[in-house]
């Protein structure tokens, strides 16, 4: 495989950035509806929790995948 390019890496970066943000933010959520009671168990919050953990690693791995199968520059 060819040397990341400077554009490569920098786009990654930036996916990687935003995807991570918007888990971030489904957890917060997550934990809202915990502490106001909307009858969630821990068992279930836990489950929901790595459920979106693991999503979000899932589609960052995959974005990445697909980034790698091109020849980026950036104006």
């Amino acid at each position: 495989m060819d040397k990341e390019t400077k554009e490569q890496e920098f786009l990654k970066f930036q996916v990687t950035r935003k995807v991570t943000n918007l888990y971030k933010n489904f957890l917060f959520i997550l934990e809202d509806l915990k502490d106001e009671d909307y009858n969630i168990s821990d068992e279930s919050y836990k489950k929901s929790r790595k459920r979106v953990l693991d999503y979000g690693n899932d589609t960052i791995r995959e974005i990445e995948e697909y980034l790698d199968k091109f020849n980026i520059r950036l104006k």
